[in-house]
């Protein structure tokens, strides 16, 4: 009996991760930014504005600016909106050709970042607005692309980057990548926007109420869709692919901690119920797996499994996952086959966060003091 339940967990848990996951590789070709359309003879869109909030990002802007400078649809103007910085963003930024604005002073109910993009807005001059992180890195065509994919769907676009790795520990982001495209959803799944890029008609925007309907809000991209929603505007996300990348944390291992601490309540609270259901079938069966075929590489008494029928259980998970982080990242094959060390890392940030949570602390980012419970307030705030 404990080995039929044991079965019933594990092949439970492949099923939602196969829903989870599979969907991916199905998809792959739908879900990716489409590519630049061959006889397209625009070179200059006088109506897109890029704004992009920087806080403290000296060093990884210029990356950014310049591949805008190498676009092949060249856009009216690009607003770098310094959100405080106490490093070299604003010098760096004007440096690198782009009109730098300071934000004026915040006012106590909004958050740094849906202040500085507000700021942006205002500011502008197109009548396409795009918001970028400073951490994005474009290919020559990714701007043609992301406008032609607006003009095609008609509302708001956004685009998940592709997570580019460089050091070993970066490789511990993919279970977090495969977390936020699922909650957010993408092509007609869409259920809010992804951050780091996205483009929106000036009109739109405003009549979504803009940054200042989610100013409290540190989840803005997710909430700035609902709006955009409830106001009957379509929504469609993309994969990045090889148009639209970034790499996140490259400052170290504590960064990456405290990024992902920050963002996994807002994400978990955003997340349909369904979809979180299946995500935690599938932890269940994969710790599962990786537990019994352990014990029997182990010798242990308590594998209830045979020996190979627990390592191709394990196999099986592993390679489900190989199929589908590779079209979040670079995760190789080496993320897939120590799954368990990934889980362990999430659940190390599952558990800070909660802890964090429910003492009322807080989690540094940028310099400001991130909340992840505001008493009485209900949900995760700005602390400074």
């Amino acid at each position: 009996m404990p080995t039929l339940w044991l079965l019933v967990v594990l092949l439970t848990g492949f099923g939602a991760g196969t829903l989870i996951f599979g969907v991916r590789v199905i998809r792959k070709s739908t879900e990716l930014l489409p590519p630049a359309v061959p006889d397209r003879t625009c070179t200059h869109s006088p109506a897109l504005s890029v704004i992009i909030p920087a806080r403290n990002e000296a060093s990884r802007i210029p990356t950014l600016l310049q591949s805008l400078s190498a676009q092949t649809l060249e856009p009216l103007e690009i607003l770098v909106v310094d959100d405080e910085s106490t490093d070299r963003t604003a010098q760096v930024a004007g440096h690198h050709g782009a009109r730098v604005l300071s934000t004026p002073p915040r006012p106590h109910s909004w958050v740094g970042k849906t202040w500085a993009c507000h700021t942006g807005a205002s500011a502008s001059t197109g009548q396409l607005l795009l918001f970028l992180d400073a951490d994005v890195e474009l290919d020559p065509t990714a701007l043609e692309r992301i406008v032609a994919a607006r003009e095609a769907s008609g509302g708001v676009v956004s685009v998940q980057p592709y997570h580019r790795t460089v050091r070993l520990y970066e490789s511990f982001s993919a279970l977090f990548n495969a977390q936020v495209v699922t909650a957010v959803g993408v092509g007609a799944a869409s259920r809010g926007l992804f951050g780091p890029c996205i483009l929106i008609e000036r009109g739109a925007y405003y009549r979504c109420g803009g940054h200042e309907a989610v100013q409290d809000s540190v989840l803005d991209d997710v909430d700035l869709g609902k709006c955009c929603l409830q106001q009957g505007t379509a929504v469609r996300n993309y994969l990045g692919g090889n148009a639209v990348q970034f790499r996140m944390y490259p400052s170290g291992p504590r960064d990456m901690h405290n990024g992902w601490t920050r963002n996994f309540l807002q994400g978990a609270g955003a997340t349909p119920t369904r979809t979180l259901l299946l995500q935690s079938l599938w932890i269940t069966g994969a710790v599962t797996a990786a537990v019994q075929a352990g014990l029997t590489l182990a010798g242990s008494a308590l594998a209830l499994l045979g020996g190979w029928l627990a390592l191709g259980v394990y196999a099986a998970y592993a390679v489900l996952l190989a199929l589908s982080v590779r079209t979040y990242g670079s995760f190789g094959v080496a993320v897939a086959l120590t799954f368990p060390a990934h889980l362990l890392f999430f659940g190390s940030v599952m558990l800070r966060a909660l802890w964090i949570r429910a003492g009322g602390g807080s989690v540094d980012w940028r310099g400001r003091a991130v909340q992840l419970y505001a008493p009485g307030a209900g949900k995760t705030r700005i602390a400074e």
